[in-house]
């Protein structure tokens, strides 16, 4: 079977998909991604890596991605964040994502895209091909369970009505160019984002572990969810630099700080509170930056200064994470087993952190706009200090490894479109 895939963001949002498309190949079907990186990650060596057809559609988007990042964090808006990104990032590409849409309909069986990634909606319906949903934020799934991200929970009718308002606002006014599409190629108005967009008629799959997000008794049949959408990367592929091992080693396990793809908004000041957190605290921490030569300007030998490594990897030799948020590193730290410290920049690292709080592996999420260094050391003192959080971890971790995510998806796709 010829599947075509379409994602668009950052990590979080396009690893998963090659995670898909490796275990959708591995099972015998021929598989092209098309892929738009707002930060102009190049994903083709991993694409190479995984022998996976690959497409990096409007790789070098014009707007500054450092000035748009600021603006987003110092608003704690959602509506205004996804606003920017939607004007800033996903309008300038909108053309050449869905000349790579109808590329994909035109020459596949079915196509897979993004919960947001409406280009190959469109596409879809126009060339008439099934089309797979891979949605990473649950709230955005209308059910009465649960208010729609951001909002407040009001029982079950009232989240009902939330969801429609929501529904509403995100196709007129988040992407507004979305029914002009629609017009454009002779096809009805999208009048509910979620309920056609996020939520596919033939599959929607929810790329998060049971274990954190269980599924919802009033979601359609064709609401499933999957589990973590992981590389499957074994040791061979990365070992552990030996300067880096060597720091692990030379202690206690050290803490991992990351902001993953927030760090690009403004890696220096995330750097320098990074940095003067861990003196504060008095502990030992490897420091994800994007910043060049950081690690020959930091001359302390508590710190480790490391670009780009696998979370898979690194993680488990680790005792806390410090990170943003992201859906796919809060999927990571539970995988290995060890507690969180999270620092919200933006969009659904609240709902996340506060899924985190719920099965008792962080406190209270702190915030970029207002964290300073002593309220992040305070923040790691108290998760360090209380073994509850590490033995949480580890439970839902052992839970995590009994699941597979990809394998799951797989199954899901054949049995709904009998591939078999």
């Amino acid at each position: 079977m010829k599947i075509g895939m379409q994602t668009w963001g950052s990590d979080g949002d396009i690893l998963p998909f090659f995670a898909l498309a490796n275990g959708l190949r591995t099972a015998g079907h021929d598989v092209t991604i098309c892929y738009t990186s707002v930060d102009k990650t190049d994903y083709s060596a991993l694409a190479k890596k995984l022998d996976i057809k690959s497409i990096n559609v409007f790789p070098t988007p014009q707007n500054d991605i450092h000035a748009i990042g600021k603006e987003v964090t110092k608003t704690p808006n959602l509506l205004k964040q996804w606003l920017l990104v939607s004007r800033k990032f996903f309008e300038p590409a909108l053309e050449e994502m869905y000349e790579a849409s109808q590329h994909l309909c035109r020459n596949n069986d079915i196509v897979v895209s993004h919960f947001i990634q409406n280009t190959l909606y469109t596409a879809a319906e126009k060339y008439h091909i099934p089309r797979v949903s891979v949605c990473y934020l649950p709230p955005s799934i209308p059910s009465r369970c649960y208010p729609p991200l951001g909002a407040p929970d009001l029982g079950s009718l009232m989240n009902s009505l939330q969801h429609v308002l929501a529904d509403t606002i995100g196709a007129r006014l988040v992407f507004p160019s979305l029914n002009k599409l629609q017009s454009r190629e002779g096809l009805s108005s999208v009048k509910r984002y979620s309920k056609q967009i996020t939520v596919s008629k033939d599959l929607t799959l929810v790329a998060v572990s049971p274990s954190l997000f269980p599924r919802k008794p009033d979601w359609d049949n064709s609401i499933q969810v999957c589990g973590f959408l992981n590389i499957p990367i074994n040791e061979a592929v990365w070992n552990v630099p030996p300067q880096l091992l060597e720091f692990i080693r030379a202690d206690t396990p050290p803490i991992y700080m990351t902001f993953g793809s927030m760090d690009h908004y403004q890696p220096e000041s995330n750097l320098r509170l990074l940095i003067d957190s861990i003196k504060l605290s008095k502990q030992r921490a490897i420091i994800q930056t994007t910043v060049n030569r950081a690690s020959q300007s930091i001359d302390d030998p508590n710190v480790f200064i490391v670009n780009r490594v696998p979370y898979h990897a690194i993680f488990s030799l680790c005792s806390v994470v410090v990170h943003h948020g992201g859906v796919g590193t809060i999927q990571s730290s539970l995988l290995a087993g060890i507690p969180s410290v999270v620092v919200e920049h933006a969009f659904d690292q609240t709902f996340w952190a506060q899924q985190l709080r719920n099965v008792g592996v962080t406190e209270n999420v702190l915030h970029r706009r207002s964290v300073t260094p002593r309220k992040l050391a305070d923040a790691i003192h108290a998760i360090m200090s209380c073994p509850k959080y590490t033995a949480n971890a580890q439970k839902l971790s052992a839970m995590m490894k009994k699941e597979n995510g990809v394998k799951k998806a797989v199954q899901l796709i054949e049995e709904t479109f009998q591939m078999r």
